[in-house]
């Protein structure tokens, strides 16, 4: 199940000052973060990945933003890249983007001609290697990097896309007024209840039965007998109280998850039952 952020914008992965300086001259490759603590690189929700940040080294690289699918235990197909880029080699450098994206997509850099820049070690996390500039639409097979494990250098922001057209909702989708989230109805109004069958008010009748109905079709009931908690229930329901004063109340939740807010409630008493003379 994806979950809808209240808020728009979501940072995953992370920018620093390189631990080791950008070098390794001569290595073509992509490395993809696929192992981070609490999965800090990979995306929490269907969205667009809106921006990517860099943190310029000593000898900041040209590089490729890359961002990739996991398809088998060592098989990633990339589904965005950003095209060459050079960062500020003193200060983070943001460049805007836009690549819709799967919950569990993973960040990843291509280093044309040059090394990672990177932490190393950083405990936890682990990438997967394809020497190689890997394009969008193919499925590469990966190496897999564990000693020393590697942290890349690279941030990003993802947006919800509660309409899928492929743009971020925050700052690159310009209408998303009426917008709701993918599976959602759209239905925000709670449903009303009634109670169409009671009992009297004073009976002698230690069982009862009502009947209910909702002003929305496809609605489902809860019930509360006497201030309980309550519970699943189907109209018609029958009860079975001692003698006394009663309280019944029925709740419909509409086939958007809207809860009807004020219950229909009956109140009775069971009186004793006379003696016949």
């Amino acid at each position: 199940m994806v979950v809808w952020p209240a808020s728009a914008g979501v940072q995953i992965g992370e920018t620093f000052l390189p631990n080791d300086i950008c070098g390794g001259m001569g290595m073509h490759y992509t490395d993809i973060q696929t192992g981070s603590p609490n999965s800090s690189y990979a995306s929490p929700i269907d969205g667009v990945i809106t921006s990517w940040s860099f943190q310029g080294g000593p000898s900041a690289p040209t590089i490729d933003f890359k961002v990739a699918r996991q398809t088998g235990p060592a098989i990633f197909k990339i589904v965005g890249e950003s095209g060459s880029a050079g960062p500020d080699p003193a200060a983070v450098t943001q460049f805007p983007i836009r690549v819709p994206v799967q919950a569990g997509d993973v960040l990843g850099l291509y280093y044309p001609g040059i090394g990672a820049c990177r932490r190393s070690p950083a405990p936890g996390y682990t990438v997967h290697r394809f020497f190689g500039n890997a394009t969008p639409g193919g499925e590469t097979n990966y190496a897999p990097i564990t000693s020393p494990t590697i942290q890349l250098d690279v941030a990003a922001i993802v947006e919800p896309d509660c309409d899928g057209d492929g743009f971020g909702d925050e700052t690159q989708d310009p209408d998303v007024s009426s917008c709701t989230p993918p599976g959602s109805t759209g239905d925000t109004a709670p449903p009303d209840t009634t109670i169409t069958k009671k009992p009297k008010d004073k009976t002698s009748k230690k069982t009862t039965t009502f009947e209910f109905s909702s002003n929305e079709p496809g609605s489902t009931f809860e019930c509360s007998l006497d201030g309980a908690q309550f519970a699943p229930c189907s109209s018609p329901d029958t009860v079975k109280v001692k003698k006394g004063k009663h309280s019944f109340q029925v709740r419909a939740k509409d086939a958007a998850g809207n809860l009807d807010g004020s219950p229909a409630t009956d109140d009775w008493k069971v009186k004793k039952k006379r003696k016949k003379k």
